[in-house]
């Protein structure tokens, strides 16, 4: 149905050699539409390389390598932002997610390019995703603020509205997921984090929370993107990302125990002692003043005890779209992946 007729299709992602970004180039190759895939000359284009995609160097940060990058594109697929919650400075997450977006979508416009889609997060919603059992629709207020927890959130926000501004003066035709949880080969969050927590035959969880999330994994959130950008009816549309329900995070890290073929005792630990764990992690890693975001960060702490609860049901009643990876199937893809990894 989303398979290019006739004239192949000319796309660009952005964010490529990222989680969701490089699982759009499989997706976009594999239905038969010519990809390009704009990343910077210090990232690590090994994968990138073995897809098939043309390479073009560009940074998002830098308008004047964009135009080359969008020549002659009719999709473009931006991927790109400051993904390190919780980490870093505003100068960093404005330059990277909000200018860079702008970069983007003006490059983009006076290219003519056709469609525009916005990769953008749940959290926009901000304490929104909190109230109470009912779960955030695309028609719940985006309640981001601007503080150093959540410096993420806010630029999303903020990229999101440039978004909407650009497609309100009929410069593009603009389209948008918001994404709540992913997880997938390159995953360097959720994943990531779950499978060195759960490295240790004693695994040790932070007090009782225990928060429902969106999680989906990343070939399902690559499906939507593109028929999200595909899809006449989704210009000027936005589509949560998200199951027929929500996950627990420990059902998460259950699945990923199974996967893994291994058995954990569980063990609660004070969330006062995970607290000063945790800030004695990062106020080192501040110190040494490490590029790299710890593996536990107060903000990491602070995800375990909110909830991610999205509905998901615009994209499926919209679009058709539909979740094809199990829970126990994606965390079985990604501990596979895992191990090829260490064989190489």
């Amino acid at each position: 149905m989303h398979r290019p007729r006739g004239d192949v299709v000319k796309t660009l992602v952005t964010g490529s050699t990222g989680l969701v970004g490089s699982a759009l180039v499989e997706s976009l190759i594999a239905k038969g539409y010519e990809v390009r895939a704009l990343a910077r000359k210090t990232s690590n284009l090994s994968h990138l390389r073995t897809t098939g995609a043309e390479i073009v160097f560009g940074d998002i940060t830098e308008f004047d390598t964009l135009p080359p990058a969008v020549k002659g594109i009719d999709i473009v697929f931006h991927c790109a932002a400051k993904v390190t919650p919780g980490w870093g400075a505003w100068e960093d997450y404005e330059r990277t997610t909000v200018q860079g977006t702008r970069n983007m979508l003006r490059a983009s416009a006076e290219a003519g390019v056709k469609r525009f889609l916005q990769v953008s997060s749940y959290t926009v919603y901000g304490e929104a995703c909190q109230k109470g059992d009912t779960p955030a629709d695309e028609t719940t207020p985006c309640e981001a603020r601007k503080t150093p927890p959540t410096y993420y959130d806010y630029s999303k926000l903020l990229a999101e509205q440039a978004c909407w501004e650009y497609h309100r003066q009929g410069k593009i035709n603009v389209s948008m997921i918001r994404i709540g949880s992913a997880y997938g080969p390159r995953d360097r969050l959720l994943a990531d984090r779950m499978y060195k927590q759960t490295s240790f035959p004693i695994l040790m969880w932070p007090g009782k929370a225990n928060p429902r999330y969106a999680i989906v994994y990343v070939s399902d959130i690559a499906e939507l993107a593109i028929l999200a950008a595909t899809s006449d009816k989704a210009i000027g549309q936005v589509y949560n990302v998200a199951g027929p329900k929500p996950v627990r995070l420990k059902e998460f890290a259950e699945a990923l125990i199974r996967a893994r073929g291994v058995k954990r005792t569980w063990v609660t630990m004070p969330y006062a002692v995970a607290w000063v764990w945790c800030y004695l992690m990062e106020t080192v890693g501040k110190l040494r003043r490490a590029k790299e975001m710890p593996y536990l960060t107060l903000a990491s702490l602070r995800s375990i005890n909110m909830e991610g609860y999205l509905d998901g049901s615009k994209a499926r009643n919209e679009l058709g779209w539909e979740p094809k990876v199990s829970l126990e199937e994606g965390t079985r893809l990604y501990v596979e992946w895992l191990r090829q990894q260490s064989k190489k």
